[in-house]
């Protein structure tokens, strides 16, 4: 599931490698869509979940392009520092999720620092040079469920 706003420079980062997987030869039963910056209108889209892979735009402080792998529970646990750039963010709607009884049965976050994010189209070099890499830790992640 992508999160982002292609509007917003970096935060189209999640467009772009949903784009470059939409390319790639998935198995069966995995699904791509997106989430725009809305996600938690997505939430029924968790019920019943094997694994959901949300790729985000994430504030983690590290250098423009770096890549994050976590799971909500690292955040909870202060594991691991980020802010989510969002207005409802991706932990908060999968607490929610959680009191609704609506969620995946796991959740794995693919985060990139962005470096620009205001109003423009196009991301800046080192989130371009990052999309390969993030395709290549998602195709991980769903080799391990598969």
């Amino acid at each position: 599931m992508a999160v982002g706003n292609i509007l917003r420079r970096d935060d189209g980062f999640a467009d772009a490698v949903l784009k470059a997987l939409e390319g790639e030869d998935l198995p069966a039963g995995v699904e791509l869509f997106d989430a725009g910056t809305s996600i938690i209108e997505l939430m029924d889209v968790f019920q019943d979940r094997d694994k959901l892979i949300v790729i985000d735009a994430i504030d983690g402080g590290g250098s423009p392009g770096t890549l994050y792998r976590f799971s909500p529970q690292e955040v909870d646990s202060e594991a691991v520092a980020l802010h989510d750039i969002h207005q409802v963010g991706l932990l908060e709607t999968l607490k929610l999720g959680e009191l609704i009884d609506c969620t995946p049965g796991e959740a794995v976050v693919i985060g990139v620092q962005p470096r620009e994010l205001g109003l423009g189209i196009g991301l800046s070099p080192e989130l371009i040079d990052a999309v390969p890499k993030a395709v290549e830790l998602i195709r991980k992640e769903i080799a391990l469920s598969f």
